[in-house]
């Protein structure tokens, strides 16, 4: 039976995770797009959920599009000037808790992406904050899921 390696393993996400912190910039108008969208899906899902879902999907929104403009502003620094990143498709007119298990999805997946990028000399910290953020959010959409009346 193979034995499992730990400092070996180790060295192994090391250099997977340095590989996305030399080059922060890599995937970042991917990331700016997802952020962008995830604004315009939350802000349109305020609108429809009354009462605290509302205010808690609003300021989910909110933090999406700071998320974007730190990603700009990255992007900017690295001397890549302003990304070209086209407007979100219109936001799908879905049930909400259809919207609210595909907004898991892409937190899951932007998660991922900063937790990666947090080892960065440069931007470590700033991915690490939005990684949090995220964190935050996927626990925000699972008590939104848990809280909406039966389907019928």
């Amino acid at each position: 039976m193979d034995t499992y390696d730990k400092a070996k393993a180790a060295r192994v996400w090391q250099r997977v995770q340095g590989a996305v912190a030399t080059n922060p910039t890599q995937g970042l108008p991917g990331l700016i797009a997802e952020e962008w969208t995830d604004a315009a899906i939350y802000l349109a899902l305020s609108r429809r959920v009354p009462g605290n879902g509302g205010m808690i999907l609003k300021k989910i929104g909110q933090e999406e599009q700071a998320h974007m403009a730190c990603l700009k502003g990255i992007y900017t620094l690295q001397g890549t000037g302003r990304p070209d990143i086209p407007s979100p498709p219109p936001v799908e007119r879905a049930p909400v808790g259809v919207m609210l298990r595909r907004c898991y999805g892409r937190e899951m997946r932007c998660l991922a992406q900063y937790e990666a990028r947090a080892n960065d000399p440069e931007y470590g910290q700033i991915f690490a904050r939005m990684a949090q953020q995220e964190r935050e959010h996927c626990r925000q959409i699972l008590e939104l899921l848990g809280s909406l009346p039966q389907d019928k």
